[in-house]
């Protein structure tokens, strides 16, 4: 599946998700219903089990990145607590593809600290009908910023006024401040691919987050693509195993890598990967399922025609 900005609207959380949660909270001197607190550890619980093994957001930045580099991540700011590890969980979240629990981890971030600037701007690039809206809010934001969210607060307004160089200017300086942080990298490509359709130069600053932090699985998955888009289908296949090799456990490295089949108009091979990752995660990746009978059809179409 191709990482991409994702038509959502504002949601009310659904049961399954504001379940975790029913108190009052007092926020910022505000007292606010929200559904929170009494079962916070069930959600500390779910998160485990929704994502993969090594869970830790600062674990995980720093895993993915080059051993002989000192830890060095992009911090965020907010006053809440309970908001970072929401923010921490949709990001988690959002890498695996697992859209609506990122979106919902998110929303509910910001309803904590509405001056949360790093979770308005992921619910900007998530959300296309609400974006305006969740740029607004993130250019509204009264945080005291650190100099990593300043550049890509920089960059958010050039990217809304339509500067493509200027918004590349500002996330390369983000990069250069923490270029062992896979996630400083992931906002510049995914830009570049999804936003300006820069195939080439999302393959160089894909080539370039990998070779910094070489054990982040979505920067594969991104390139595979990106190599596809510019035909390029031998350099998209081994982007496309590595990410499998790195997340041999989640759902999407095998969608993608149907898509890839797809592509090349290997059929079986599509169905295969296809129903491989509706089977490890079929709540989330229904659609690979409805893939993989395309996939069937096409390859029936393909035997009858020999």
């Amino acid at each position: 599946m191709y990482m991409k900005a994702i038509n959502l609207l504002k949601p009310a959380l659904n049961t399954s998700f504001s379940a975790i949660y029913q108190h009052n909270l007092t926020i910022v001197g505000k007292s606010t219903t929200f559904e929170m607190d009494v079962r916070l550890e069930n959600f500390k619980k779910m998160r485990l089990r929704i994502l993969t093994p090594v869970l830790a957001f600062s674990i995980l930045l720093i895993s993915g990145c080059a051993e002989e580099k000192p830890a060095s991540t992009m911090p965020v700011t907010t006053d809440s607590e309970l908001a970072l590890e929401l923010y921490e969980t949709g990001i988690v979240a959002f890498d695996q593809f697992k859209q609506s629990l990122s979106w919902h981890s998110l929303y509910t971030a910001v309803e904590l600290d509405p001056d949360f600037f790093m979770a308005n701007f992921w619910m900007f690039y998530m959300s296309s009908k609400e974006s305006k809206k969740a740029a607004e809010k993130a250019f509204q934001s009264e945080a005291q910023l650190n100099p990593a969210e300043k550049e890509i607060r920089l960059a958010l307004k050039y990217l809304v006024d339509g500067q493509e160089e200027k918004v590349v200017e500002h996330l390369d300086n983000l990069i250069d401040m923490y270029p062992s942080d896979p996630q400083a990298h992931k906002i510049l490509y995914l830009l570049q691919q999804m936003y300006f359709h820069d195939y080439e130069g999302a393959i160089i600053s894909l080539n370039r987050a990998i070779r910094e932090c070489p054990d982040f699985p979505l920067a594969y998955n991104q390139l595979g693509y990106a190599y596809q888009e510019v035909g390029d289908f031998e350099k998209a296949e081994e982007a496309l195993d590595n990410y499998i090799r790195l997340a041999p456990d989640q759902a999407n490295p095998y969608d993608s890598k149907g898509d890839y089949f797809m592509a090349t108009k290997q059929y079986d091979e599509a169905y295969e990967s296809y129903m491989k990752a509706y089977e490890i995660d079929s709540s989330t990746f229904d659609v690979s399922r409805k893939k993989a009978k395309k996939a069937r059809m096409l390859q029936k179409k393909q035997s009858n025609s020999i």
